[in-house]
């Protein structure tokens, strides 16, 4: 396995001969493909409530639509909240840095791979947002499930993480994730919205001749539209394509980036 940014290779990966778990390697060339988070941008937003993650849903989701650095491909993509057990970011979280081992064996790994060594509690940028967390404003990390590592790779907020485990406290998350039938899904998607406009014009309808209150009905109908978006799609594989030069080409590459952890990592 490999995953690269335009112009630079990021990770390497290499799966247990017996399928038993699969060893990763990160370069020091990662750069996150969202752009850095100020500390008026999550004050501006406040503190959690109903819409606070669908804002930054939608802040996300336009900063990796306007980039070629983030793992968007063709298809349907799912970006929502996500709340993990426990032991994703503890017993889970992967620490030691560039190399590591994910430990397939049992019941699988399920846990959080960084692609940047994460930051020490005292670091300038953690106690900043460390901060925001005891603010209640800590924007969230943000999370890809890449079903070919049985887990998550946290693509943006290394310092947030970090100062959120500093200050005792689960991050908030927002999951990114390919869907599993992009064409079904698309179409439920169009029916319920379909469905939501029609509804929102009657209101707006009867609103007009008084015969309903359009705020709390409006807030009704948002709230209902967006309990059906939150149910809708189910989660695909993560997508791959072959390695140009085939696997000979990857040992190529390893072995340039990274020798000895290529040399070791054959069990």
């Amino acid at each position: 396995m490999l995953l690269r940014q335009p112009g630079r290779l990021v990770l390497l990966g290499k799966v247990h001969q017996w399928h038993y778990g699969v060893h990763v390697y990160r370069t020091a060339d990662y750069l996150s493909p969202l752009p850095p988070l100020r500390a008026d941008q999550a004050r501006q937003i406040g503190p959690s409530d109903t819409t606070w993650f669908g804002r930054w849903a939608h802040r996300f989701a336009s900063w990796l639509d306007d980039t070629d650095a983030g793992p968007l491909h063709n298809g349907f993509w799912i970006l929502r909240p996500r709340r993990l057990p426990p032991y994703c970011l503890r017993g889970d979280l992967v620490t030691n840095y560039p190399a590591a081992y994910l430990d397939w064996f049992g019941d699988g790994w399920n846990g959080v791979l960084p692609l940047r060594q994460l930051p020490d509690a005292d670091d300038a940028r953690v106690k900043a947002y460390r901060r925001q967390a005891r603010e209640q404003v800590l924007p969230p990390i943000l999370l890809w499930v890449v079903t070919g590592f049985d887990g998550y790779l946290l693509i943006d907020g290394h310092c947030r993480l970090a100062a959120a485990l500093a200050e005792g406290i689960e991050p908030p998350v927002l999951g990114l994730a390919i869907s599993s039938d992009p064409g079904g899904d698309s179409e439920w998607l169009n029916q319920v919205t379909t469905g939501h406009v029609e509804l929102m014009d009657r209101l707006n309808e009867q609103a007009a001749r008084g015969l309903a209150d359009p705020s709390r009905a409006a807030d009704a109908l948002a709230r209902r539209f967006a309990d059906m978006c939150a149910d809708l799609p189910e989660e695909g594989r993560t997508r791959a394509w072959p390695v140009t030069g085939g696997m000979r080409a990857w040992e190529q590459q390893a072995a340039r980036v990274a020798p000895r952890w290529t040399a070791n990592a054959t069990e």
